[in-house]
């Protein structure tokens, strides 16, 4: 399903920008071996297939279980200002899919995250809302800028926000994921 998300984001987010004088610009695909499948193998405690190239065109390191007997995933993200529209675009398609969204609708809270995501201008408007949502909480050890929400630890360093996922057993795991997040901010420059 995600990747469906993805991949429809990026088809549609090239056609919305096509008339904006700053269209979303081809990027290569997101680097996952930062922490690679074995690895995040390691942090999930099982196996992990390797990210599909759907979600690498757009920025996203996606590993998934390979074994039926384990429910989980592992993602990471290194946003930084290139890859901004790309996120503009993906979230502009998710927001104008649950359009109407009406209040005190369930959807509602998630349709106004969209959308505000989807008019980030600076890494400083994206990771405000990322990090904006009723239930997050900020992350000692990790910064300053390190905020934890219902699925997903958000750390901003210099020009990156890094977006981290761990999920076993369909639960947000926040100690694999702040692992995660410590491999990544040590293993990336500044």
């Amino acid at each position: 399903m995600f990747a469906a998300l993805l991949l429809a984001a990026t088809i549609v987010g090239a056609t919305i920008v096509a008339g904006d004088p700053t269209p979303i610009p081809t990027l290569p695909p997101a680097d996952c071996s930062i922490v690679d499948a074995n690895e995040a193998s390691k942090i999930i405690g099982f196996e992990v297939q390797p990210p599909d190239e759907i979600s690498r065109s757009g920025g996203i390191c996606h590993f998934s279980n390979v074994d039926i007997s384990h429910e989980g995933m592992l993602s990471y993200a290194l946003i930084t200002a290139d890859r901004l529209p790309q996120r503009r675009a993906f979230f502009y398609a998710l927001s104008r899919r649950c359009a109407p969204a009406v209040k005190g609708t369930l959807n509602y809270l998630g349709c106004r995250q969209y959308l505000k995501l989807a008019v980030a201008e600076t890494l400083d408007d994206y990771f405000a809302a990322r990090t904006s949502s009723g239930d997050a909480s900020p992350i000692p050890g990790l910064g300053e800028s390190a905020v934890v929400n219902g699925n997903a630890l958000y750390v901003k360093r210099a020009q990156t926000v890094f977006e981290v996922s761990v999920t076993v057993g369909g639960e947000f795991d926040l100690a694999r994921s702040t692992r995660l997040a410590n491999e990544l901010l040590a293993r990336t420059p500044q």
